[in-house]
């Protein structure tokens, strides 16, 4: 087929028959039509190989050229979902055409772009100013990624705000070299890393990204099932201190109980705001629960802390060192400045987690917290004449 850009469509598009430019899937010619007559009710698009009602299947023909060129015109296409190229028959049409469109908010990519080089679809992120959320979920060599680097970096597309790279085999250098691109996107609220092979150096380049960033509005990190080990944490740590980070997932890697110390400084800042740290599948024994413990004493954020008991290496030491981290019994001084955040410490509350651990937790749900704590480990006190003072004085 000789090669056709979007002029050839346009030129066409007003008399053409639609059954006559796609293949025998019935349900193509509907798609475009719909497209073509900005029905509203076409907002969200698979591409695939199932032959699903709602899926255009791509064909023999120039499916793709005339796809493009409808999805390029549409003014109520809002999610885009690509999860195959057929044949990958002019594909360069089919992408000149989505590179006019304006109202895509959503792009999932999960097919490889084949011959065709990211950087084609630099029109498309350097001219939709609604795009919110960008997906890609095939493999993702360095060529690649440094298409996608250039693509993202030329663009400075300010509406995305989530940026999903899933089980790409995704190298340690390649989103090194993605982070650095992604050092004008100051406004993303979520990256999701997972299943990749990402590691020291990428944790040093996201470190420098969020430095780079100043104010952050990065609310969601995903990096489980990667490389990472103790010294990427540290890295990494080290530039999530002015950050307003809420969830960090970090299960699945190469960390030990010496690197989660790299976390005491973050959670002991003013600006630590993290509500939710995923460490499940990862083997920090004794030293790293008492590590958590010891910086989780005065945080303010943190309510959920995730790892399975069974699989963290975890003995009655561990667990004593999270015990006293909710509940000193030490003084009753202790016993108040003891964490009365924090609701979840391990997988399923009900279950691994000692039951004295989920009683304490279960009173961090309650009001007043400290003093359902003190009337428990001090039951030898008498607390009336403090109730007066609302525990603002207390006996040492």
């Amino acid at each position: 087929m000789e090669g056709r850009d979007f002029d050839y469509y346009e030129a066409r598009a007003r008399d053409v028959k639609l059954d006559d430019i796609t293949s025998s899937c019935e349900g193509n010619a509907t798609i475009l039509q719909q497209l073509r007559d900005q029905d509203t009710y076409l907002k969200i698009l698979t591409i695939s190989d199932d032959a699903d009602d709602d899926n255009f299947v791509v064909g023999e023909g120039d499916d793709l050229g005339w796809l493009g060129y409808f999805i390029g015109k549409s003014k109520y296409l809002q999610d885009l979902c690509i999860d195959s190229w057929g044949e990958g028959e002019n594909i360069e049409a089919f992408i000149e055409g989505i590179n006019h469109n304006r109202s895509i908010d959503s792009l999932h990519i999960g097919t490889d772009l084949g011959d065709v080089n990211f950087r084609s679809m630099s029109p498309f992120f350097r001219n939709n100013n609604r795009l919110a959320e960008l997906e890609l979920n095939f493999e993702v060599g360095l060529e690649c990624a440094q298409s996608i680097a250039h693509a993202l970096g030329e663009s400075s597309c300010q509406s995305l705000k989530h940026v999903t790279i899933e089980d790409s085999n995704l190298s340690d250098g390649g989103f090194a070299v993605i982070a650095t691109a992604l050092r004008s996107y100051p406004q993303l609220e979520e990256l999701h890393l997972e299943g990749n092979n990402i590691g020291l150096t990428s944790c040093i380049a996201l470190a420098d990204m969020l430095r780079g960033w100043g104010a952050s509005n990065l609310k969601t990190l995903a990096f489980s099932s990667n490389e990472i080990d103790d010294q990427g944490l540290q890295a990494l740590a080290a530039g999530m201190t002015n950050t307003s980070l809420k969830t960090l997932y970090l299960s699945n890697n190469l960390i030990t109980g010496a690197g989660l110390r790299s976390l005491s400084d973050y959670f002991q800042s003013e600006s630590c705001c993290l509500r939710t740290l995923d460490l499940t599948r990862i083997d920090f024994g004794d030293e790293g629960a008492m590590v958590l413990a010891d910086g989780l004493r005065g945080n303010q954020s943190l309510k959920n802390l995730y790892f399975i008991p069974d699989e963290s290496g975890i003995t009655d030491v561990g667990w004593a060192a999270f015990s006293k981290l909710v509940c000193d019994p030490s003084s009753i001084n202790s016993t108040y400045h003891s964490n009365h955040n924090i609701k979840r410490i391990g997988d399923n509350p009900d279950d691994s987690t000692p039951l004295e651990i989920r009683r304490y937790l279960g009173l961090n749900g309650c009001p007043h917290p400290a003093i359902h704590k003190i009337l428990k480990s001090h039951s030898d006190l008498d607390m009336n004449p403090f109730f007066q003072w609302k525990l603002k004085l207390l006996p040492v």
